[in-house]
């Protein structure tokens, strides 16, 4: 579909392409183009210092013969930016991302013309949003869940008792260590004191760790270790260096008893077994709502399949090198840069999808007039807090200044849209395998 429009400032045809991508030719008239000219001569004019005339004097024509292509690109950079952003006003777009600008140009006539192609929001339309059939899977909690959550708690809650013998595995060593250079002496930069590590859990260099298991408090040694080809540091990779160490204690865990008086230490539980109780319902809330997940992310990938839903080439782009660059996302930041394109067709799948989700969602809470409003957010407050030690208001306003208002409103909103899916769907409980 094609639209011309012939603005006051510009004139400007709209092209529809593929995937919400949009292709807009401009003209900037050049008597608006003459106006642009004309002001940043002026400004060279003002600031220039030409041989044989005083600051500010120099004539225009000389100005222009001196500085004529630094006048002209600034002259191209405001016209074409002008010239975008009155045809994306006069066309109502609503661009994603910067646009793509080529076949700069002056016409006989004077004008500027050029074509820029950009991303829009896109407008989706939802054909189908039920009559799915998702299964539910239901998991049983067993006696032996709640005892490892049991386990758990004890283990956070143990004491770690210094002990007279070498390290085994589960002991936990304090030590001392200080890596040695080429002529066997430590440099102290590198020196780091009070670590602590459990023997067995992996969190050192297998060599190191190997060297540490045995040695009891007071002992001093000196321990190859070999560095992986791997090692994030390059000047370390398949490397060998010798650290000296001094073990400062071995310590061995103790494990509270599992009793009443246990239950008493870990919160408001009279005895053992109301905290097995508590223990075994908060493990059915949360099989449950994992299994109520999968059902709302079954239900999405249904509703993906049967609805044609195109998502814009830039906005993919963007949330790809949002998730590779993400220091606290999955990845860390960490992804080479020879492995980028490669990352990015395996990412790509799931980013698409990740969009499409977004705006099936969005869709149906503004089709269904599910969109949680300020009645419902002070109803989710009031549930939240003591309103004895504060009024709804204050919570309020403690969320607005956090910026975890709109948080809640669209946590609100999603539960809603969610529970109004599943109602369109069936919906069936079948035993889990795991």
């Amino acid at each position: 579909m094609a639209d011309i429009i012939d603005a006051p400032a510009v004139r400007t045809r709209l092209e529809e392409l593929p995937r919400w991508r949009r292709r807009i030719e401009v003209e900037v008239p050049a008597r608006r183009a003459e106006v642009v000219r004309r002001r940043y001569l002026e400004a060279f004019t003002r600031k220039a210092r030409l041989k044989g005339f005083r600051p500010g004097k120099a004539p225009a024509k000389l100005v222009e013969q001196k500085y004529g292509g630094e006048i002209e690109q600034e002259t191209l950079k405001d016209l074409i930016h002008e010239g975008y952003e009155a045809a994306v006003e006069h066309h109502e777009l609503d661009p994603v991302g910067m646009p793509d600008v080529r076949g700069v140009r002056w016409t006989d006539e004077g004008d500027l013309a050029f074509t820029a192609e950009v991303d829009v929001e896109p407008e989706i339309e939802l054909a189908r949003t039920g009559g799915f059939r998702v299964e539910k899977k239901v998991r049983t909690i067993s006696d032996e869940d709640v005892d490892r959550v049991l386990e758990r708690l004890r283990e956070d809650r143990a004491d770690w008792r210094p002990v007279d013998r070498p390290a085994a595995e589960g002991d936990r060593i304090v030590f001392d260590s200080v890596p040695l250079d080429a002529g066997g002496e430590p440099r102290e930069a590198e020196r780091v004191e009070n670590h602590r590590i459990e023997v067995g859990e992996g969190s050192l260099l297998p060599d190191f760790e190997e060297g540490l298991r045995g040695r009891k408090p007071g002992e001093r040694a000196e321990i190859v270790v070999r560095f992986p080809e791997d090692h994030p540091n390059e000047a370390l990779r398949s490397a060998a260096r010798t650290f000296r160490i001094s073990v400062d204690a071995v310590k061995e865990k103790v494990l509270p008893g599992l009793d009443d008086e246990f239950a008493r230490s870990v919160g408001a539980f009279d005895s053992l077994e109301d905290l097995r109780a508590h223990v075994r319902k908060n493990l059915e809330e949360e099989v449950d709502q994992q299994s109520r997940r999968e059902v709302n992310e079954a239900l999405i990938d249904q509703i993906i399949e049967a609805n044609d839903i195109e998502v814009p080439e830039a906005m993919v782009d963007r949330y790809l090198a949002n998730m590779m660059s993400d220091r606290g996302g999955p990845l860390e930041g960490r992804v080479p840069e020879e492995r980028m394109e490669e990352m990015r067709k395996v990412l790509r799948p799931g980013a698409e999808r990740a969009i499409r989700r977004y705006y099936i969602l969005q869709r149906f809470a503004d089709e269904r007039g599910l969109r949680a409003d300020d009645e419902a957010v002070h109803e989710a407050i009031a549930e939240r807090i003591d309103t004895e030690e504060t009024s709804v208001a204050e919570a309020r306003r403690r969320l607005e200044r956090s910026g975890d208002l709109e948080d809640l409103r669209f946590h609100l909103t999603m539960e809603r849209v969610f529970e109004s899916l599943r109602e369109e769907s069936e919906i069936v409980e079948t035993e889990a395998d795991d």
